[in-house]
């Protein structure tokens, strides 16, 4: 994963079916990506540990405009954004779980 640090324009991920959240995954894959079916899987267990994360997936053939506006290249690509909509982190290929967790982690509130 590596950083990125750029703020996201609000109407693009409101294209892109982003809603506010404390952080998001969000995965650009395409119809016969097997990786992506891979980030898919290992997202979803990492939301269902970290209720205040979103995962939202979007066809990357069907956003090609957005696609290029964030210069994806290849899928599966994941960005992690934080709750102001700005890209914290990318990936590109399949990240552990540990890893997304950690990367995640600097993002969400303290639990008691």
């Amino acid at each position: 994963m590596s950083d990125s640090g750029g703020h996201i324009d609000p109407a693009l991920l409101r294209r892109l079916g982003v809603e506010p959240a404390s952080a998001t995954l969000l995965q650009f894959s395409t119809a016969f990506c097997a990786p992506c079916r891979a980030v898919r899987r290992v997202s979803a267990e990492v939301t269902a540990l970290l209720p205040a994360v979103r995962h939202v997936e979007v066809d990357a053939e069907s956003h090609l405009d957005e696609v290029r506006e964030l210069g994806i290249w290849r899928t599966p690509t994941l960005l992690i954004l934080d709750a102001d909509g700005r890209e914290v982190r990318r990936a590109t290929g399949v990240p552990t779980k540990p890893h997304l967790i950690a990367a995640l982690a600097e993002l969400l509130p303290v639990q008691p």
